[in-house]
């Protein structure tokens, strides 16, 4: 059996780049460990930039809109009006819709087909992979690893692995008179260097939910912010989220395959929210690109990396933070600010960053304090 590409993994950013593989002529097959299509539900609040990385997309896989957030920490809040809605998209909706764009575009899926191994003699790798006809060698040119957070295809190819850490949210009712096009953040650094929310999904429903360290018992913090809102959980959504980490190497050459790695096995989230649909599909975009163009993987994921990297340096500022520190931020958030943080989403901050000290002076010696504390590993 031979292919221009296999990908181990039906994860958005592995079926993505299989689809734009095969729509400009590559033998692609897809393979995937679970016998049938049945990824978890889980809720994705998703910014505009989806729109920027698939001008295709189809319209009823967006589920509700979001036009607003709303930050809270203590008493101290603030409100930021989208200029551009984000979108809320349900998990396995939006993988299935992929499976199916990347079907139509000639990609072979196949599931029930678990990774095993890369097999390498007299410097031809051979991929291994066991279905329910038994052990087969695989022959391909490029070999993708989308598997996963634990992704086998990296540690087979000796590639780093992300950071992990768990999320957990609750599916609930909107409480009486919540405006569904409101998102709220609460920031408790005593539970978590990350926040809470709650995101509506319909006018109805929505989750509730946190990030949290790893080893922290999330589920009891959940539980116990879910009591003190007084929201009533329906069911639960559970993941673990992938921490990009700069620096670190995606890609590798064994024996005569290139190995690549792509979305939550790459590390392809920004670590300031830990979103990473957008990030993950330019991932999948940029290695398909690396293949077709025949250039490193590190040229075509530039950009990407670039953004990642800022999200980075800005959480390792947000881990030295503490509660004060998330009131006295609140309060540097001015009406021109707020308008600022409206016109650009998240998956933008690299183009537009360096112009919110022009915005707010005040950024600039608050950012310093936090870059001591973290530079000479101070407490906060």
């Amino acid at each position: 059996m031979k292919y221009d590409v296999v990908i181990i993994g039906a994860s958005s950013a592995g079926v993505y780049a299989a689809e734009i593989l095969a729509k400009k002529g590559k033998k692609v097959a897809v393979f995937e460990r679970a016998v049938s299509f049945n990824p978890a539900r889980r809720i994705y609040i998703i910014t505009p930039g989806l729109n920027r990385v698939m001008p295709d997309v189809e319209p009823d896989l967006i589920g509700h809109e979001i036009t607003s957030f709303h930050l809270q920490t203590g008493e101290k809040n603030a409100v930021i009006e989208l200029s551009s809605p984000d979108l809320i998209v349900e998990r396995s909706q939006l993988i299935k819709t992929l499976l199916n764009r990347a079907k139509k575009a000639g990609v072979d899926i196949h599931f029930g087909s678990e990774f095993l191994d890369l097999q390498t003699e007299n410097g031809n790798t051979l991929i291994k992979v066991r279905s329910s006809a038994g052990e087969i060698l695989i022959e391909a040119d490029y070999l993708i690893g989308a598997d996963g957070v634990n992704g086998a295809v990296g540690k087979a190819a000796d590639l780093p692995m992300p950071i992990v850490v768990p999320l957990l949210q609750a599916e609930i009712k909107l409480p009486e008179n919540w405006d569904s096009s409101v998102t709220k953040v609460w920031f408790d650094v005593k539970d978590t260097p990350y926040f809470y929310w709650l995101i509506p999904e319909s006018t109805e429903k929505g989750v509730v939910g946190l990030i949290a360290e790893p080893g922290a018992e999330i589920r009891k913090l959940l539980e116990h912010f879910l009591e003190e809102g007084n929201y009533q959980p329906l069911g639960y959504q559970s993941g673990q989220a992938a921490l990009h980490t700069p620096g670190e190497k995606l890609e590798k050459r064994v024996g005569d395959l290139n190995v690549l790695l792509a979305g939550d096995t790459a590390g392809q989230v920004k670590v300031t929210t830990v979103g990473g649909t957008v990030t993950g599909l330019l991932g999948g975009q940029a290695a398909a690109c690396a293949i077709l163009e025949k250039a490193p993987y590190r040229k075509t994921r530039l950009g990407l990396t670039r953004e990642l990297d800022l999200h980075y340096f800005i959480r390792q500022l947000l881990e030295k933070m503490d509660q004060q520190d998330y009131v006295r931020l609140m309060g540097l958030l001015t009406p021109s600010v707020l308008s600022f943080l409206s016109q650009y989403d998240r998956d933008t901050m690299r183009q537009h960053f360096w112009k919110l000290p022009f915005k707010q002076p005040a950024f600039i010696p608050f950012g310093l304090k936090l870059f001591i504390r973290k530079l000479f590993h101070l407490k906060h």
